[in-house]
């Protein structure tokens, strides 16, 4: 029988934990009057819970759980995942997938409003925006979004539209492309975003909101792993109270790097790392 993706999640963390000779309880600690700190000095919002009851109820994994064990949730989460940064725009055209409603345009917009307001970049070409995603009314939402930054946005109708956009980009100019929204489970679906994605010759880094189900997430992540992935960025985690998805998905393979918290266009992207995320993760709706 082939193993599932939430299988494979949790043999990708083994492995990724082989050759750490100390040994480690399988059950993150439970606290204690001498020992409430689960992260860089953050308490646990409620003394009596241990770091397992959080993660179990932010619906992580049980594999996951037993692998996040360690001194610190936030040792535990540097030590099962991977944080980073995106591919480099400038470079090779960076394409951002997921499913419809998944806040991929807000983050594409979020980005390129970034890059366009810092001081290092103003002397630079703006980003060129391509859209892809054909839904209704994506393409007047994305315009209106950009407007006020003059960020130019070409609409990828055809393949004759994708190759000529990258083909005249100005010297040092980042493309950012957002895709139509897919559906992981769909064969066509995945197809048609991949043909994109290779006509621009695209990095593909998956935008995936929190909140999600976990087992959900692992089936998406590993998805645009196989697919070529390296890259992901977690949408509306100040929408949702549950964020184990975020960490299921990432646990397939998939660097973290942004964390999307507001509606707002400038701000809202936080750098992720483990002792933000372990933060996030111990901060429980009140």
């Amino acid at each position: 029988m082939q193993d599932s993706p939430s299988d494979t999640a949790s043999q990708k963390v083994a492995e990724r934990r082989q050759g750490n000779t100390r040994e480690e309880s399988a059950v993150p600690e439970q606290a204690t009057d001498d020992s409430t700190t689960a992260a860089n000095g953050v308490a646990l919002p409620v003394s009596h819970l241990t770091v397992e009851d959080i993660l179990r109820w932010h619906s992580v994994p049980q594999p996951l759980i037993q692998a996040l064990a360690g001194k610190t949730l936030a040792d535990g989460l540097s030590n099962v995942l991977s944080f980073g940064t995106l591919p480099d725009a400038t470079q090779t055209p960076l394409a951002f997938g997921g499913a419809s409603g998944s806040g991929k345009t807000l983050v594409l917009a979020k980005l390129a409003a970034r890059y366009i307001l810092a001081e290092e970049h103003k002397d630079r070409p703006p980003p060129l925006i391509i859209a892809c995603d054909h839904t209704a009314g994506s393409f007047a939402k994305l315009s209106a979004l950009l407007q006020p930054y003059n960020i130019p946005i070409i609409q990828g109708n055809s393949p004759e539209i994708l190759a000529d956009a990258v083909l005249h980009k100005e010297p040092g100019q980042p493309i950012l492309v957002d895709l139509p929204g897919i559906c992981v489970y769909s064969p066509v679906s995945m197809g048609r975003m991949m043909q994109m994605v290779e006509r621009v010759g695209a990095t593909l880094s998956l935008v995936l909101p929190a909140g999600l189900d976990a087992e959900e997430s692992a089936d998406i992540g590993y998805a645009f792993a196989q697919q070529g992935a390296t890259t992901m960025v977690a949408s509306k985690m100040d929408q949702a109270g549950r964020v184990g998805g975020i960490i299921a998905a990432a646990a397939c393979g998939l660097t973290l790097t942004y964390g999307s918290c507001s509606s707002s266009i400038v701000g809202g992207l936080v750098p992720l790392n483990a002792p933000i995320l372990a933060n996030r993760l111990l901060t429980l709706p009140s």
